[in-house]
């Protein structure tokens, strides 16, 4: 059970404030790791023209080196399954009828590859931009964290 604030003595109240300033200090210091992303190959499928940017602006940004191409429409998505290969695979649930697409049943059996679902909404405003916040994007894209999760 939680106590009651006036049950904390002031010893308890200093180490709480103590690890919340830690915490507030080390999110404001946070200097994001550059990682080379050479290796990758990005598809992103994006029928709003303002989020589809968004997303490659953002992704570019953080995924320093990668190869992206991003496309509108399902038909030009299977179009470039057919035509390269690539290693991971962007989309938005949030979009009417993305989750229950032919593209997305068949990037569930493309060999070696991840699917990175996320909401390109928030991608378009100046906060969800900050360093820390990104960090957390990035890490959906990591191959090594993602298959070790597939396979554990």
């Amino acid at each position: 059970m939680a106590k009651e604030i006036d049950n904390f003595d002031d010893e308890e109240m200093d180490e709480a404030n103590g690890a919340m300033l830690d915490a507030l200090n080390a999110e404001e210091n946070f200097v994001p790791q550059v990682r080379d992303y050479s290796d990758r190959r990005i598809l992103i499928w994006e029928e709003d023209d303002v989020r589809r940017e968004a997303c490659l602006e953002v992704l570019s940004d953080l995924l320093v080196g990668a190869y992206f191409k991003a496309v509108k429409t399902e038909e030009e998505a299977l179009q470039q399954l057919e035509e390269d290969d690539w290693d991971t695979f962007v989309v938005d649930f949030y979009t009417e009828g993305v989750s229950v697409s032919d593209f997305i049943k068949r990037v569930n059996n493309y060999p070696g590859s991840i699917l990175v679902a996320i909401n390109m909404g928030p991608l378009t405003l100046p906060e969800e931009r900050e360093p820390a916040k990104a960090e957390n994007l990035r890490r959906l894209f990591d191959i090594e964290r993602a298959s070790s999760q597939i396979h554990a």
